[in-house]
């Protein structure tokens, strides 16, 4: 072996104790503590072919989103979910004490260790389809999907895809047609529609023992 390659292996060997990324396996999830238990999926392989699996890091960091002032996405594990896991370069026990405490190294610091290592997300494996819940913006429209239930909203309005229930008070003008309404915007309220519903007149259909007297059918909207 050449002075080079030997340098060369000497290098690799050093550069592997430096852990910048990888893909991960969550073995258990806190959602109160935010840390996760992972699993590297790594296992290396010596020249006397003896394989070593990476252990089990636990307890680490999970990263979360902040949108706005006081406004946050939290994700949610669980076993199995295939996540990918970033190292700092240096040791983060102490900056994660938060009040600004800085993270004291020295030269012989140990740099990119496994136990420096935070949680950044999921990430998409071979093959990957669409999950049944998700939030995201495509073809201009922000999406809520859940199941087989969809809400979109976009530039022309909202759209809701299945089932829709309402609990509460709609107040306000909902419909806007000019010169029917005693409102002073010219909208009509829900009271008004049910009201012009309920009073309207129409022929009965044929068959009916209204439309045999000559009578007028009238609707009812509760």
């Amino acid at each position: 072996m050449s002075f080079a390659e030997l340098l060369d292996r000497y290098t690799d060997k050093k550069g592997r104790g430096m852990q910048l990324g990888m893909v991960c396996q969550v073995e258990s999830f806190d959602a109160d503590t935010m840390r996760a238990d992972v699993l590297p999926l790594v296992r290396e392989k010596n020249e006397l072919d003896e394989v070593s699996n990476f252990p089990v890091i636990p307890g680490i960091p999970v990263q979360y989103v902040q949108i706005g002032q006081e406004c946050y996405i939290k994700p949610f594990y669980q076993r199995g979910d295939l996540v990918w896991v970033g190292f700092s370069t240096f040791d983060i026990s102490n900056s994660l004490a938060g009040s600004g405490r800085k993270q004291e190294v020295r030269p012989d610091s140990k740099i990119f260790g496994l136990e420096n290592a935070c949680l950044i997300g999921r990430i998409a494996q071979q093959g990957w389809t669409e999950p049944q819940n998700m939030i995201k913006f495509e073809d201009g429209k922000l999406t809520l999907k859940v199941g087989s239930t969809e809400l979109s909203i976009g530039s022309d309005g909202i759209e809701v895809t299945g089932d829709m229930e309402s609990n509460g008070k709609i107040s306000g003008d909902v419909i806007v047609e000019t010169g029917n309404s005693t409102s002073a915007d010219g909208g009509v309220s829900i009271g008004e529609i049910k009201s012009k519903f309920n009073g309207h007149t129409h022929l009965a259909p044929a068959g009916t023992a209204a439309a045999q007297t000559g009578g007028p059918s009238t609707g009812n909207l509760s």
